[in-house]
């Protein structure tokens, strides 16, 4: 079994669903469910990978609290080896409260430790061992990204595959891309990040111009599936239909799905993204980015039906 090492932020999600209507100055709303939860795009991923049955470690950086128990508790309950995972009493383990209403995500975060972790955190001697690191969420992890080109570096030049997913720039200046992406393996997007980071004007247009940049963009579309640049086009891989109940960490499940079908069932690129978007539609039947805890078989059985 391949070793997936998963790099970068420790938050914990609190999800408020089914609000009567998004938040309004002065005004109390209520909302139909409650619930705290594993968060942060690269410990979903996390998640996502382990339950499909892969091997799945993390480095990354938690508060001495309560929150930081729960995130390191949650992933050793994934089986996740969490050995890597430092703790600090300088900052509280990050949170991000998503504010759902009819299918549509409103995300509010405390950057805490997401914001402190940085590449003094990493030991690169313990990155050897592992066949693929996934990286995540990297724009809120500002005193990471400066050293985000070393770690990438050290993983190429010892046989080490890559992946991200990089999560929205707000500044839409997309510091360092251009030098990260060379380095990947993979490059996860969806069609706002594919938009900004290229400058182009559709979203196959701009999968054209990343495959340029790096050796294989994806371009998650929602529904209707994702784009793939084929080596000499670009082809749609549709999606599945599923009944939503939250969105949260689709995107995270369908990057799980990717690498976890490429490393561990030795698929195709197209093959994979067909299996990445079943693995990115089932978890939208459940609530919170890792409550699907989607086996390999049961994601395959999902595209069965």
């Amino acid at each position: 079994m391949k070793k997936v090492l998963f790099i970068g932020e420790i938050n914990v999600d609190i999800i408020m669903g089914g609000l009567e209507s998004f938040p309004v100055r002065d005004r109390e709303i209520s909302c139909s469910s409650f619930e705290l939860t594993i968060g942060s795009s690269t410990a979903i991923c996390s998640c996502a990978y382990a339950s499909l049955g892969g091997s799945a470690s993390f480095l990354g950086l938690a508060g001495q609290d309560e929150y930081g128990d729960f995130m390191v508790s949650g992933m050793n309950d994934f089986n996740i080896d969490t050995s890597l995972i430092m703790r600090t009493r300088k900052v509280k383990t990050g949170v991000t409260v998503n504010l759902i209403h009819q299918g549509s995500r409103t995300q509010v975060t405390y950057p805490g430790t997401i914001a402190e972790f940085g590449r003094e955190y990493i030991d690169l001697s313990s990155i050897e061992g592992y066949d693929h690191i996934h990286l995540a969420g990297l724009y809120l992890q500002e005193n990471f990204l400066p050293g985000v080109e070393e770690v990438l570096k050290y993983a190429r030049g010892n046989g080490i595959g890559t992946s991200l997913d990089p999560q929205w720039d707000e500044s839409e200046r997309w510091m360092y891309m251009d030098r990260w992406m060379p380095l990947l393996d993979c490059l996860f997007v969806n069609e706002d990040e594919a938009l900004s980071i290229s400058g182009a004007e559709t979203p196959e247009l701009a999968c054209r111009e990343l495959s340029r940049r790096t050796s294989c963009p994806l371009v998650k579309i929602g529904p209707e599936g994702a784009l793939l640049w084929t080596g000499e086009e670009v082809k749609i891989v549709p999606g599945m239909k599923a009944e939503v109940v939250d969105t949260t960490g689709a995107g995270d499940s369908f990057d799980a799905g990717f690498v976890y079908a490429l490393l561990e069932m030795g698929k195709s690129r197209e093959e994979a993204v067909r299996f990445a978007n079943a693995a990115g539609a089932r978890s939208c039947g459940f609530p919170g980015g890792v409550n699907a805890r989607s086996s390999a078989r049961q994601v395959l059985e999902f595209m069965g039906e």
